[in-house]
């Protein structure tokens, strides 16, 4: 009886009569399809959920936490499109160049470069942008501007002089696209540092679910840079150089680092690399001393020394950190740190390649909170402009005028403000689903608490109980006005299978 009443409010009620989907409203074949295969390049399994929604355009799903009020993880312009540009001549030729380009196209592009084997890598080199014959560089720079929206530098042109300067100089990529879903950090900064997507590279998600334990767990939480599946571009300099060249990795979160900077010591035939992750739990710079070394101005530096007083309680402490990083002071303090930490190493001091690769995560934490238009956000890119400029003056003492490659990128974008009814807290879709799917039962869903990730664990027992199945799960999400779409991991797997791979025939 219990499987039955479970099938009828299935075929009767869909998510509910109110708030559903018109019946002539479907997302269209041709945006199913591209989501689908964005989703599948994303697919990893064991690692990815068995439902994969996209929101409506211009409508959020989202969590009760006032940092979170805006977020990522979807197809849609304001966060798929996706800056990157290349300075630095005599390596870069400049030029605003037309077409194609993805994050996975960074790493080989730097690795032909370099001169350096990338093989793992499923990008393009965007030949284009470079001189043949140039030579290499001195030091290359690889930014990350989490959460930079590809029409941020245009919406805040006057807080930006030294950003548009080096776009207008560079190389621009204006239709260069996020060709992943979701679009996420741990995601994005994987696709960069390795060449590669996630199907290839193993991150999919910024939290998973781990069956075994029953409970979410982070990228990168379990087993370190050993979750990263292939080398990175600064893995395979590492071992091509010997060691010899400086090679350091800055990021807002551990999830970001270790996508730029790879394995470290812990890749065979590797020396330690410096890598240092904000550890919001301190408010300083953590490492893992296995793999890297964490750089030695960093180690003393703790946020909290400007705004927190000792004696205070835990609690007080994290309600602190948790506004410090959405302000513009984090982006300070990110800056201030690495440039620190630059000027501690000998960049540029020999004729072997020095790596920089840094997420500022400043432009994602306060974009979150206050979103793209806030003054906040305005204040957190005129910190990052200062930072640039800051950095091309230390390029040019060190290593000398001309004989630095500098690459600005983002991992993701953010939404606009919804109209108001549009903004979806993420709780409430879990909540619905169970029980619409599971009347009075514990629920169909084992775990849906990261919105920006996009995707639904299911209890599959508890489904299986009930009669029901992922795709009837999916069903019911469609019904709602504010999914475009729900895929199931069957729907994803067999996209997969269809895949070209990164370039023209599998963007």
């Amino acid at each position: 009886m219990r499987r039955l009443a479970a099938a009828l409010v299935l075929l009767l009620a869909g998510c509910g009569a109110s708030g559903t989907r018109p019946a002539d409203a479907p997302a269209a074949p041709a945006a199913r399809a591209e989501w689908l295969a964005m989703f599948a390049r994303g697919y990893v399994p064991g690692r990815s959920g068995q439902v994969f929604l996209v929101p409506r355009e211009g409508d959020i799903l989202t969590t009760s936490d006032p940092h979170y009020r805006y977020m990522h993880g979807t197809p849609w312009d304001d966060d798929a499109r996706l800056v990157l540009m290349l300075h630095g001549a005599p390596f870069i030729r400049p030029g605003r160049y037309a077409g194609a380009a993805c994050q996975q196209d960074i790493a080989p592009t730097l690795a032909s470069l370099l001169g350096v084997p990338l093989p793992t890598a499923s990008g393009r080199v965007l030949d284009e942008a470079l001189v043949a014959g140039a030579g290499r560089p001195r030091v290359v720079v690889v930014l990350v501007a989490d959460g930079l929206r590809a029409d941020a530098l245009d919406r805040n042109a006057d807080v930006v002089p030294t950003l548009l300067r080096l776009r207008g100089e560079g190389a621009w990529f204006p239709d260069a696209r996020i060709d992943v879903l979701p679009t996420l950090t741990a995601v994005g900064h994987a696709n960069i540092g390795t060449g590669t997507e996630p199907r290839f590279h193993g991150i999919s998600l910024n939290t998973t679910f781990d069956r075994a334990a029953g409970r979410p767990r982070g990228a990168y939480e379990a087993d370190g840079p050993r979750e990263l599946q292939v080398p990175t571009l600064a893995d395979a300099w590492n071992q091509a150089t010997g060691g010899r060249a400086v090679i350091l990795a800055l990021g807002g979160a551990v999830r970001a680092t270790i996508g730029l900077v790879g394995h470290g010591a812990c890749l065979p035939g590797a020396r330690p690399v410096l890598a240092a992750s904000y550890d919001a739990a301190t408010s300083g710079w953590q490492t893992d001393e296995h793999c890297f070394a964490l750089p030695e101005p960093l180690r003393a530096l703790r946020a909290s020394d400007g705004w927190f007083a000792p004696g205070a309680t835990a609690a007080d402490f994290a309600g602190a950190e948790a506004d410090f990083r959405a302000s513009p002071r984090f982006e300070a303090f990110e800056d201030a740190s690495l440039l620190a930490a630059l000027r501690a190493v000998p960049l540029g001091a020999d004729d072997v390649t020095d790596l920089v690769l840094a997420n500022l995560k400043g432009p994602d934490f306060v974009g979150h909170a206050d979103g793209p238009d806030s003054p906040a956000l305005r204040e957190t890119l005129a910190e990052l402009d200062a930072l640039v400029a800051q950095l091309l003056e230390l390029l040019d003492a060190r290593a000398g005028a001309g004989a630095s490659v500098l690459v600005l990128t983002a991992d993701h974008g953010m939404t606009d403000e919804p109209a108001p009814g549009r903004r979806h807290d993420i709780a409430d879709v879990r909540h619905l689903v169970n029980e619409r799917l599971d009347p009075g039962g514990p629920g169909v869903i084992a775990y849906y608490g990261d919105a920006a990730d996009s995707e639904m664990f299911l209890d599959d027992a508890r489904l299986a109980a009930l009669g029901a199945s992922p795709r009837d799960v999916a069903a019911c999400l469609e019904s709602l006005d504010f999914i475009a779409a729900a895929f199931t991991e069957d729907e994803v797997r067999a996209a997969q299978a269809e895949l070209d791979g990164c370039g023209a025939g599998g963007r």
